[in-house]
């Protein structure tokens, strides 16, 4: 008895029990996944062999009547959108410390650092020429100490003179200001309020 091969099934047109066969179903069962648009009919009772097998492997995957991949959507979609909130908290937040001057943008601290850096800097260079003309009389190891200590801290008070307004960038806001701004309009429109009254 001689078999034939087949090399592909594309095309191949079967029936409702060809099909009920291949997938354990009745034949009800499956007019009922046509009707969900789970699979499609070419035409009564025969349905195209590998699109139909396709179809009806991607529902079984998907879970009965893709409530799963709906489930693994909405579930997908909530994680996202939690880390895109908490995203956009961190971000307000991050703004509002600068707009306190809590927070520092990089190139603001760059900027300020480099002048205090140069002005130390300077400093330490001139020192020995500053330095030099009063060491030259001296005999005494201590006040020779004493002078160039002196003049060390005093080069290192340049370091010294931190001030966070320096730092402020372009999205600083003075909070009490813009409050006593706030607190004089209300005083104003109370008194407006009580010059109308009377």
């Amino acid at each position: 008895m001689s078999s034939k091969r087949m090399s592909t099934i594309d095309g191949l047109v079967v029936s409702t029990s060809v099909i009920s066969s291949l997938f354990g179903l009745t034949d009800r069962r499956v007019r009922q996944l046509v009707e969900e648009g789970v699979i499609d009919k070419v035409k009564n009772g025969s349905y195209e062999l590998a699109p139909t097998v396709k179809k009806y492997v991607m529902y079984l995957r998907l879970g009965t009547d893709g409530k799963e991949l709906e489930k693994d959507a909405e579930a997908i979609y909530m994680a996202e959108k939690t880390k895109h909130e908490a995203a956009k908290r961190q971000i307000a937040e991050i703004e509002l410390a600068q707009m306190r001057g809590q927070m520092h943008d990089a190139k603001d601290v760059e900027r300020e650092m480099s002048k205090m850096l140069a002005a130390f800097r300077t400093r330490m260079i001139a020192l020995p020429s500053k330095v030099a003309p009063m060491l030259i009389a001296q005999n005494e190891i201590s006040v020779i100490q004493d002078l160039i200590q002196k003049e060390i801290y005093e080069a290192l008070y340049e370091l010294s003179n931190y001030d966070p307004e320096l730092f402020r960038g372009e999205k600083y806001v003075d909070i009490e200001e813009e409050e006593d701004e706030g607190d004089l309009n209300d005083e104003q429109e109370e008194q407006a309020e009580d010059s109308e009254s009377i």
